[in-house]
């Protein structure tokens, strides 16, 4: 199984972090910063279940708030011609200069 590492950021700053093996359940604890400072869990759902999106809740205080699926990184889609072998430019060449030198040869 390929492993992992999940982390949770608030304000742009790593507060918690752990190695992820397989789906299932992560569990996260950090405190938010304040006074005094708050602790909270998040859980992260990877399960089957789930589906590819993986399923956040934060805890604090004894109440539960969904937490909204973003990426860090755009999904790029891949390309309609990926895995197409791309064919040399030798062949436009070709197609551009043969009429080119028949106009050559006409004028002469």
């Amino acid at each position: 199984m390929a492993s992992a590492a999940v982390e949770l950021l608030v304000n742009g700053k790593v507060v918690a972090s752990q190695e992820k093996r397989g789906k299932g359940v992560t569990v996260l604890a950090a405190e938010l910063p304040g006074d005094p400072p708050q602790p909270f869990t998040v859980r992260i759902d990877q399960s089957k279940a789930a589906g590819d999106v993986p399923v956040c809740v934060m805890e604090t205080g004894g109440t539960r708030t969904p937490v909204p699926y973003a990426p860090l990184a755009p999904v790029q889609a891949p390309s309609p011609t990926a895995g197409t072998p791309v064919p040399s430019l030798r062949w436009l060449r070709r197609l551009v200069r043969r009429p080119l030198r028949h106009m050559r040869l006409r004028r002469r």
